[in-house]
């Protein structure tokens, strides 16, 4: 099965258990397998499709845009559009934390212990200030901002806002704000099959739905009803083999 993945905000860490999962990268044009812990930065454009087989068992950790700038400490513009194997960059720790995940036996005993751990990280972390502040306003916002108010907001001039964004999300403000934008339409859509493409246009604050469309080539490589296609194709493909292993068991 081959699964996209688009452009997407949100940096984070995935732990793999089952099968080890094949890797198509566009940029360099090689098929590699994915580590078992990987750290992933944000993604301005489509630039691998996940081959996947056999057993599937994985477990994800979304971040806040600046949170792994903040609690590891990370040089984000190096993160942006690229994923690497956990191990080297955030050292042994995680190896400890993949092994104690996949001894634990239940989704709620995983999600307790990576609270507990990511809560004695954040102690000795800096608090959110007003870029923390200015991304999270995107995300929830679906990228619909006034990016020099978000700046005046933060008490920063425009230069200072894109320099500090930069530094502590990865990505140009603007740039940000566009696939959080894409995001929050292509899921909005998703979740409300009825509506139109050129409803999500006017409702996400796109020119017309050609705009929209410029937008999802250049985050997705495919036009909006392309990609929601693949996404819902693999989504429903990965249900059924479920369900056929719940049968037989």
């Amino acid at each position: 099965m081959i699964h996209p993945v688009p452009a997407r905000a949100a940096p984070m860490i995935e732990f793999d258990f089952g099968d080890p999962v094949d890797v198509l990268s566009f940029d360099k044009g090689v098929l590699f397998k994915s580590p078992s812990v990987v750290v992933v930065g944000p993604f301005t454009h489509r630039s691998v499709d996940l081959h996947l087989q056999g057993t599937l068992k994985s477990f994800v950790i979304m971040f806040q845009p600046d949170g792994l700038q903040r609690l590891y400490g990370l040089p984000m513009p190096e993160m942006a559009d690229r994923s690497y194997d956990a191990r080297s960059v955030l050292g042994c720790s995680i190896s400890r934390a993949w092994q104690i995940l996949g001894d634990l036996g239940s989704f709620e005993e995983r999600v307790r212990f990576v609270n507990e751990l990511l809560l004695r990280q954040s102690l000795r972390s800096p608090g959110v200030d007003g870029i923390s502040d200015a991304a999270t306003r995107m995300i929830l916002s679906g990228g619909c901002v006034d990016i020099p108010a978000l700046a005046g907001r933060a008490g920063l001039s425009m230069r200072q806002f894109a320099r500090k964004f930069i530094r502590q999300v990865g990505v140009r403000p603007k740039l940000f704000a566009r696939v959080a934008r894409f995001e929050a339409a292509l899921e909005n859509k998703a979740r409300f099959a009825t509506k139109s493409w050129t409803h999500i246009a006017h409702e996400f604050g796109y020119y017309d739905q050609m705009h929209m469309v410029h937008d999802f080539r250049e985050f997705t490589g495919e036009t909006p009803g392309e990609i929601l296609t693949q996404l819902e194709s693999s989504v429903y493909r990965a249900n059924q083999a479920n369900a056929i292993k719940c049968d037989r068991r």
